[in-house]
């Protein structure tokens, strides 16, 4: 069945296969997987895997280790994801919170139809065996996962059709700054030419005083002062 599976699907398809495989990983470094807690429902899935796009807290030391996959990567699945109609089977995270609308059962049976497989832990019993156990993983990547993490999510005006950086502003675009002040100088300089025969006239009285009389003998009070 996945032989003819479309390119997002192949990413998809290998990003599950990665984090079944690095379960024991993850345990081993970042301790076991907390409980599932009251409010939570108990998933009937197969798997319980860490969400690889949320942070995680170590229960035994206390500190919270940074998201698996960054930013970029997780855009790039969720782009590849949605190309090949396979978004529920990525985990939610800040590039999809509202990742899928199908339920669990749901995605398991479009699942099943479109890659087939077999319900399983993707763990072989017995002996352990590298080709079996691979075999297992390839069978059983597309079962239903229970992803442990809480993704926090902010409410953007304008994030679902795409014009966030708009969406809570009162005009679209700054412009330049002559845009600007371009009403305000328009409204300033019909105010002033409006009053404009009054200011020359006012302008006109009030030199016509100030100018001196070429005619008139200049007289000073105080006794000139020779420059040296």
């Amino acid at each position: 069945m996945s032989a003819g599976i479309s390119a997002g699907a192949k990413v998809v398809k290998s990003f599950r296969i990665k984090q079944l495989a690095s379960l024991q990983s993850h345990i081993i470094h970042n301790g076991p997987l907390p409980p599932p807690t009251a409010e939570q429902p108990i998933l009937n899935t197969p798997h319980r895997l860490p969400n690889p796009f949320v942070p995680h807290k170590n229960p035994r030391t206390g500190r919270w280790a940074p998201a698996a996959i960054s930013l970029r990567r997780q855009a790039d699945l969720v782009k590849q994801a949605k190309a090949s109609n396979t978004l529920y089977l990525l985990p939610p995270g800040p590039k999809a919170p509202k990742h899928s609308e199908l339920t669990s059962l749901a995605a398991q049976k479009l699942a099943k139809k479109k890659f087939g497989g077999h319900w399983g832990q993707g763990f072989p019993p017995g002996k352990f065996d590298k080709a079996k156990w691979k075999k297992s993983l390839d069978n059983t990547w597309m079962n239903p996962v229970e992803w442990v993490g809480e993704v926090k999510t902010k409410e953007v005006p304008g994030a679902e059709l795409g014009t966030r950086l708009y969406a809570a502003k009162k005009r679209m675009f700054k412009g330049h700054r002559w845009e600007r002040l371009k009403a305000a100088r328009a409204k300033k300089g019909k105010i002033l030419m409006r009053d404009m025969a009054r200011r020359v006239r006012n302008y006109k009285a009030y030199y016509q005083k100030r100018k001196p009389n070429p005619l008139k003998v200049y007289s000073s009070a105080k006794s000139r002062k020779l420059p040296f």
